[in-house]
């Protein structure tokens, strides 16, 4: 049987999601990394007919496509929507209700005023070639155009008078599950949901990985009972074969 292969970026956060499941779950894959900052591979037509989202990651199986990190993570640990117990499903609720890439491209943006000169340039011009992608392959056009409208909207959310408030809002709200996580696991549970590490702890490790590297793992470590689960989700055999950043590498 082949095995599925899974395009990802080293860096991208749904990417260590699809990747820490994936080495949990014991499936080995084809790894195929995607170039999604300077080629930006990630928007050419062959990907695009893969993923049409123009996202990472995105694993391809024998009978079908999954471009979702969360669908991956729940194949991988062999659950899906159907048998989902309630606690899990409410903690990948919360968490795909967060816009990460707000946190970690606001605090950025809210430190450097450079980047906030440069990326919202970087954005609208993504925006652009965007259309001409769409005017040069017509039958993408639609999925092309309904990207540069995501990027039309980045341009929006980072613009640079309004970054900085964006990013306290974002910082406070991560805050916030982290109080979260630290009242669920001061009763000593090793795991999210017991009695057995599940999909909720995939997505919460990688989490707590972004905690540390937007420069909140001292906000983290004020939390000793979130402190002790994070360092034994580190300790996991699955923790480095995954990739799981915790800095810019």
């Amino acid at each position: 049987m082949t095995a599925p292969r899974l395009y990802h970026a080293l860096s991208s956060y749904y990417s260590m999601i699809a990747r820490l499941a994936l080495v949990e779950g014991g499936i080995a894959y084809e790894s195929v990394v995607v170039d999604i900052h300077l080629k930006m591979a990630q928007q050419q037509p062959d990907y695009v007919r893969l993923n049409p989202n123009m996202t990472v990651p995105t694993l391809v199986l024998a009978d079908r496509i999954l471009d979702q990190s969360r669908d991956i993570a729940e194949f991988a640990l062999g659950v899906s929507a159907a048998t989902l117990d309630g606690e899990t499903k409410a903690w990948l609720d919360l968490h795909y209700g967060y816009p990460i890439e707000e946190l970690t491209f606001g605090r950025l943006l809210a430190r450097s005023p450079l980047a906030r000169i440069m990326i919202p340039k970087r954005l609208e011009s993504v925006r652009r070639r965007l259309l001409e992608r769409a005017n040069q392959n017509p039958d993408l056009a639609k999925v092309y155009e309904e990207r540069a409208a995501v990027f039309a909207g980045r341009v929006q959310a980072f613009d640079p008078a309004a970054v900085v408030r964006l990013s306290e809002k974002r910082r406070a709200e991560a805050l916030g599950f982290m109080d979260r996580l630290e009242q669920t696991l001061h009763d000593g549970r090793a795991v999210l949901v017991p009695p057995a590490y599940g999909a909720a702890d995939v997505v919460w490790t990688v989490f707590l990985a972004r905690m540390e590297f937007v420069g909140l793992g001292a906000d983290l470590q004020k939390r000793p009972a979130l402190a002790r689960y994070w360092r034994s989700m580190q300790a996991r055999p699955s923790f480095v074969p995954a990739d799981i950043w915790t800095k810019l590498h």
